[in-house]
């Protein structure tokens, strides 16, 4: 009888604790729906990627400071990537701002991903083909392949103050 009533109460104890860690859980739309007015970090190189100079392949989380972060893979090999802050007067974030509004309950937008095509040389020439996703998420463009970038943006993002 004594043994059963020590593992009833310590299944019990397992029980109250894990409750407590679960009570603040969110999940995947939720946190995409607290994110959509605030501020977020973003992750960006340590240093700058300068012509003539190898860069370190360290990244760091910006301030609260931007509306959308960056994530391009390289059109070559998708383990290759920049990330970066997205600075709102390079360009006109309008319509890619109103695909986050649209809120519906149970709905939201985790990533917006253009396929873009530049022509930086003479017609007939082949054009440059690239991919541009951006997220509005606490550092939602993390620094890795493409697919560990899409799985990553599946679930909640992780807590990042320190």
């Amino acid at each position: 009888m004594f043994s059963k009533s020590v593992l009833l109460l310590s299944c019990l104890a397992i029980a109250t604790s894990g409750s407590q860690v679960r009570s603040s859980f969110k999940n995947t739309v939720q946190d995409a729906h607290e994110h959509l007015t605030k501020r977020i970090r973003c992750w960006e190189p340590v240093e700058p990627n300068i012509a003539g100079t190898q860069f370190s392949g360290q990244h760091t989380l910006s301030e609260r400071i931007y509306e959308l972060c960056s994530y391009t893979p390289d059109p070559k090999d998708y383990n290759k990537y920049h990330v970066n802050g997205v600075d709102m007067k390079s360009d006109d974030y309008t319509n890619v701002l109103n695909l986050y509004q649209v809120v519906h309950r149970g709905h939201a937008m985790l990533n917006v991903c253009l396929q873009e095509a530049f022509q930086f040389y003479v017609p007939g020439r082949p054009s440059q083909i690239s991919i541009r996703c951006l997220c509005k998420r606490d550092g939602c463009n993390v620094p890795n392949g493409f697919a560990t970038y899409l799985n990553f943006n599946k679930s909640p993002m992780p807590v990042t103050d320190f």
